[in-house]
């Protein structure tokens, strides 16, 4: 019996030693599994202490304004070029709701903004000015979007913001260029007009009345020559009085071009009748136009810009259009003058035109110019083989 009993405590013995190695075994094993997880830990803990690093750096040097609001609309961040450009520091605008900062007259629309991003719908970016701390108008282009927390409620919004003061610095001064050039245009359109008028005068008054002259003096010269043996002088004669009335008609003619007889006298609708005439006699297309003189008169310079996009018109569609017929109407309603001239030809492809930068390209840039001159709107619609219809529209 002893015997058996030395043998079962050796044997417990044995057993218990082999599951404290084994137990050993495996707390290393677990040791091993937390070390390995710690340096995980460690190693994500440090990209992560990096990453934010990287994030501050990024957020706290970049040119833009960033700023964090909560779900009730007071600032909880923002950046140092926030407040560079704000002039306020962080610690006066912490607790502050972001209206603060917000010039009066775009409160209410960045509260609807926010409202409705709170609300979880899409806000595109908007400009609105900021006011800076010694009252100047600071204008930001600003993107905003919503934050929400772990359960998917929305936690506030997250903005970046962009001083756009240059940008609209040079936009106002393309505005007073563009301004500037407009006026530059009228000027010289009435110069241009003025200098039609001047020549139209000296026309009538010199070449055109000593062409009269002229014809009444050979009049008088054939009809004092004798019947017989002067063949060669009447057919002489006969070739000058002809050429002297071509002239006079050619006269005429440059006369009507420079400065139509009745723009003056009777307005643009007969105006444009007069020169439609002529316009067809010269080309064989129809012309037909429609509308009533306007009262009380457009101002000199509506009317003259208007005859002479017509005039560009009608010439384009002489050279190009391959037209039968072509279309003018002239009508004033709610205080707008409207002029549309359609033609019945090949049509053209307008934005092919403009990209080739052809010579008729040239002309619609002259009419869009004359049209803009006055405070007008051009526009030209064209197909190919569907003909082309020009209309301008002036306020009066």
């Amino acid at each position: 019996m002893k015997r058996g009993t030395r043998t079962g405590t050796a044997d417990d013995a044995a057993k218990s030693a082999q599951e404290l190695i084994e137990e050993i075994a495996s707390l290393r094993r677990r040791i091993a599994r937390l070390e390995k997880a710690e340096g995980e830990r460690r190693r994500a803990e440090a990209a992560r202490r990096e990453s934010e690093e990287k994030y501050r750096n990024l957020v706290e040097s970049t040119g833009d304004l960033i700023f964090i609001v909560n779900e009730k609309g007071t600032y909880t961040y923002v950046n140092p070029q926030f407040e560079r450009v704000t002039g306020y520091e962080a610690r006066d605008l912490m607790g502050r709701p972001f209206t603060f900062l917000v010039a009066p007259e775009h409160i209410d629309a960045t509260i609807l903004r926010f409202r409705k991003g709170i609300r979880g719908e899409d806000t595109p970016p908007y400009e609105a000015d900021l006011v800076h701390r010694n009252g100047e108008r600071v204008p930001v282009e600003f993107m905003v979007t919503t934050r929400y927390d772990g359960a998917g409620r929305a936690a506030g919004r997250f903005g970046i913001g962009r001083d756009i003061t240059e940008r609209k610095r040079a936009e106002e001064t393309l505005k007073q260029q563009s301004r500037q050039l407009r006026i530059l245009s009228a000027r010289l359109s009435e110069a241009e007009e003025w200098e039609r008028k001047r020549i139209a005068r000296e026309l009538h008054d010199q070449v055109g009345q000593n062409l009269t002259v002229v014809g009444i003096n050979l009049s008088i010269v054939k009809s004092a020559l004798p019947a017989e043996g002067t063949d060669v002088l009447q057919a002489r004669l006969e070739d000058s009085m002809v050429l002297v009335e071509e002239i006079t008609e050619f006269t005429r003619g440059l006369m009507g071009d420079l400065r139509p007889p009745d723009m003056d006298l009777l307005g643009l609708v007969a105006s444009v009748g007069w020169y439609g005439e002529r316009f067809s006699a010269r080309t064989g297309v129809d012309v037909v136009v429609e509308g009533k003189e306007i009262q009380p008169r457009p101002a000199p310079e509506i009317e003259n810009n208007l005859f002479r996009i017509v005039q560009e018109v009608l010439t384009n569609i002489g050279k190009h259009a391959r037209a039968g017929c072509a279309r003018i109407l002239i009508e004033a309603a709610g205080g707008v003058i409207r002029l549309a001239i359609s033609d019945d030809g090949v049509g053209f492809d307008p934005t092919g035109v403009r990209k080739a930068g052809e010579r008729n390209g040239w002309g619609l840039m002259t009419m869009a110019e004359r049209a803009e001159a006055i405070g007008g709107r051009f526009l030209v619609e064209s197909k190919v083989g569907e003909g082309t219809r020009v209309t301008v529209e002036v306020p009066l």
